[in-house]
């Protein structure tokens, strides 16, 4: 197959990564893949050897005679006979023009945001045009058969492939000069206001007032400027400075989560939550907001290191987070002896199937 993947991250997600996944698996079975994504993305380093990729940034969702034109263009040199768009960005017209020249399009929806009003009518048009839609957690496939009366074959549920591409870890205490009696913290993801960092701030501040050793990795590029600066006030008023490291963009970013005792998802939405896969993984206790839905996916052992608040109030993650502190030493001896390797996968087997059937 002639496959067009689209993608609008701006640098890095777990939706960029899923998108990074398909097209190295599409390209290992043996079908042509063309990458369409924004300049800023870091799938231009990571994929500059393996499929032609063309730098499309639409200046809207709906039309956009430029970017409308370009990919009339790809889609015709290159034969494309099946288009998968990962982003709203490209939603619209990749699939009007997809429908006019006859081809397959798919959309995978990567989060669980609900349309309502007028949207939520307009929306029900996109997906009746498209062939099928790919969802990456239950709960998003059950809201959009609701909300759009989809039929329950065109909406497939496909996970996210868990890949590290390593499977030895380093710990970064020393690289940080952090005492092993300090707590290690992480939220990872775009500094945004749906992440809540300034949750995971607050939270820092009531540990350190009850007397803990504690540090705080806030990972992730900035997002939302006014909110990044809202989070440095707030790291400034309570005088965290030393407790709290913004790291920025990191491709390591598995060792921050072998180096922390306890990873935190303060998100208000979550399609999945693949950061909190991961790090449970890697064995590292998370605890997260009602958001996520990595329960779909998780073997039982794995489990007992995820701890649920009821909703995202600081008494209910603090009580979490001192279940797991009681305990640290047993959590941290298990990680020390974890021989990690990679799960087979079969969700580029699952999209190519799906793509053929549809």
């Amino acid at each position: 197959m002639n496959i067009a993947l689209f993608d609008a991250t701006k640098y890095w997600s777990g939706g960029a990564q899923r998108v990074y996944l398909c097209v190295k698996g599409f390209k290992e079975k043996g079908h042509n893949v063309v990458l369409i994504c924004l300049a800023t993305s870091r799938l231009n380093i990571l994929l500059k050897n393996e499929v032609k990729i063309y730098n499309i940034h639409p200046v809207s969702d709906v039309f956009d005679i430029f970017s409308n034109f370009k990919i009339f263009y790809i889609l015709l040199k290159h034969k494309v006979e099946v288009l998968d768009i990962h982003s709203p960005k490209f939603y619209w017209f990749a699939t009007f023009l997809g429908k006019i020249l006859n081809k397959k399009v798919f959309i995978t929806r990567n989060v669980e945001y609900r349309k309502k009003g007028l949207k939520k009518i307009i929306n029900k048009f996109l997906y009746f045009l498209c062939n099928a839609v790919i969802a990456v957690s239950q709960k998003v496939k059950n809201d959009l058969v609701e909300d759009f009366k989809l039929s329950q074959n065109k909406v497939k549920v496909i996970y996210d492939e868990v890949f590290f591409e390593k499977t030895k870890f380093d710990n970064l205490r020393n690289r940080y000069n952090i005492s092993e009696d300090t707590i290690v913290f992480s939220i990872i993801g775009r500094i945004e206001k749906n992440k809540k960092q300034d949750f995971a701030v607050e939270i820092i501040k009531e540990l350190k007032i009850k007397g803990y050793k504690v540090k705080l990795f806030i990972i992730g590029p900035v997002e939302e400027k006014s909110f990044y600066k809202k989070i440095l006030n707030i790291v400034e008023e309570y005088k965290l400075k030393e407790n709290v490291i913004f790291t920025g963009f990191v491709s390591n970013v598995y060792d921050y989560i072998f180096t922390s005792d306890i990873v935190l998802c303060c998100s208000l939405y979550e399609s999945m939550g693949k950061v909190v896969t991961e790090s449970l993984y890697l064995l590292t206790p998370v605890v997260s907001t009602p958001a996520i839905k990595v329960k779909e996916v998780l073997a039982g052992q794995y489990q007992d290191y995820l701890k649920i608040a009821n909703e995202l109030k600081l008494e209910e993650f603090l009580k979490l987070i001192e279940e797991i502190i009681q305990n640290i030493k047993i959590y941290r001896d298990k990680k020390n002896k974890l021989v990690f390797v990679n799960f087979p996968s079969t969700m580029v087997e699952e999209y190519l199937k799906f793509y053929q059937r549809m």
